[in-house]
Order: structure tokens, then sequence, then C-alpha cells
């Protein structure tokens, strides 16, 4: 069970990484370039991609599992696919940039 700060900083946690993915998102719909080109942006990938792979989005999905987090929380962020799929799209934007460069 979270305590009440736990349980508060697991929000802002899912709150913030929410927002990076909608963000990111959108940028790679508008240009992928503008994730390597925006510092700002570049930086949110990282977080997004650390927060997904260090553990902390199974801690997180898990407390959603288990209905810890309030229902009215947008948590778009720990859909099974969804961090994954966007970290894919991304992955294969940059390799057809390569075809190009070549």
């Amino acid at each position: 069970m979270l305590t009440q700060d736990k349980l508060q900083e697991t929000i802002d946690r899912i709150t913030k990484m929410e927002f990076y993915f909608d963000t990111i998102q959108k940028a790679l719909e508008i240009n992928s370039d503008l994730l390597k080109k925006e510092a700002p942006l570049s930086l949110m990938l990282q977080e997004l991609t650390e927060y997904y792979e260090n553990g902390q989005w199974m801690d997180d999905y898990e407390a959603d599992e288990a209905g810890l987090l309030p229902q009215n929380l947008k948590r778009g962020v720990l859909s099974e696919d969804g961090v994954y799929n966007l970290l894919f799209d991304i992955e294969q934007a940059n390799s057809k940039e390569l075809d190009y460069d070549i």
C-alpha cells in the first residue's frame, strides 16, 4: 500500500510522463526531426525512455492495476503498449532518415 506522500509522488510522476508522452507523440506526427533539433523535446524523450526502462513505469502500472490511482487521472502513458510503440515509431523514423542519407 502506498502512503499518501508516495501516492502523490506517483501521481505527479505519471502526470509529468503523460505530458511528455503526449508532447513527443505530437512532435513525431509533425516532424520526427524536432525530437533531435529541439533540446526540450530531446530531454523529454530521454526522461520518458528512462522512466519506461528503469522499472518506474512498471511500478506505476501496477499501482494503476491495483486501483490505487484516482479515476480522473489521465494515464495513457500507462497503457501496455503506448510507450513501447512510441519508442518503436521514433526508432523507425530515425532508421528511415538514415536510409535516405546513404
